[in-house]
């Protein structure tokens, strides 16, 4: 559904540059790179981690385009519920006065696409279409937390709503305050929380869910030999299949030769991503969240 909008020759956005606009991939504290520690000293914003299908508006020219995940397009039924949510003309209206009133450049706004329905990792259940925004992307950089909730207040555009926020001198003091922040998490129904450290214009995001091991926590021993790795959770199975009906649409995720070897795909990327293994048996997965949709 195109949505007319006022443009002036100045503030034409390159069109392939912004398609290759992604959100960064996030990782767990305890992946964090180099170390874990990398963190320690810093001030970390905690908001809820929603469970559905990420999305990136963004605005070419005269209509708003989204991308998935992995994608430059998203598919049309992942648009569609994006339509339906009603909130279209609230971001493009954002979108259009960030870009012509304000001269910000590369603007994307990211957010969770919950689907009508069960969610992905069936954490959630949604009673009808709707729209969260998790960030902002404009000028090269991502917005502080109060920066795109103001945003979203003005133009009435709903907001991941934050745990609270910390600074930690010793793992041991970040690990119990993530303790204490999932626990919020699991009392509102969500599936984790979402880390965010802003410096300038570099931005450092993890995640921590409920259905992840604290491997931190654990007794270590090393041994030789081949690793015994541990099993990908359901619900990274769950979003990886979730990633493939996003890719190809509703319409398509039935056609079995079509959606399987996707499937098997980004299973594989998560067990990579997560350092596990995937023994369960896909199809009998894929079939059953056929049956829920």
């Amino acid at each position: 559904m195109p949505i007319e909008v006022e443009r002036e020759g100045n503030d034409k956005m390159n069109a392939k540059k912004i398609a290759k606009i992604r959100y960064p991939e996030l990782e767990s504290i305890i992946h964090q790179y180099p170390n874990p520690e990398i963190i320690l000293g810093k001030e970390i914003v905690w908001e809820e981690k929603r469970d559905g299908s990420c999305a990136g508006i963004w605005l070419p020219r005269k209509n708003l385009r989204m991308r998935s995940k992995n994608l430059d397009n998203a598919s049309n039924d992942m648009r569609k519920a994006f339509i339906r949510t009603g909130l279209a003309p609230n971001v493009n209206e954002l979108i259009n006065d960030m870009i012509k009133q304000w001269r910000q450049k590369d603007v994307v706004i990211f957010g969770e696409l919950l689907q009508k329905g069960k969610s992905p990792t069936r954490t959630e259940f949604h009673e009808k279409d709707d729209f969260v925004v998790f960030d902002i992307y404009a000028d090269g950089k991502f917005m502080t937390y109060t920066q795109v909730h103001q945003y979203c207040y003005q133009y009435k555009i709903p907001f991941v709503e934050i745990y609270g926020t910390s600074r930690h001198t010793t793992m041991e003091s970040l690990l119990q305050f993530r303790d204490q922040m999932l626990e919020m998490a699991k009392s509102k129904g969500r599936e984790g929380v979402v880390g965010k450290i802003y410096e300038g214009e570099k931005t450092r995001f993890f995640k921590e869910k409920l259905d992840l091991p604290k491997i931190d926590k654990l007794p270590r021993k090393i041994d030789d030999g081949k690793p015994h790795l541990p099993e990908l959770p359901e619900s990274e199975i769950l979003g990886a299949l979730e990633k493939v009906r996003v890719d190809i649409g509703d319409k398509k995720l039935r056609d079995i030769k079509e959606a399987m070897p996707l499937f098997a795909k980004y299973v594989k990327i998560e067990c990579d991503k997560h350092n596990c293994r995937c023994t369960a048996k896909l199809f009998p997965i894929y079939k059953k969240r056929l049956e829920e949709l």
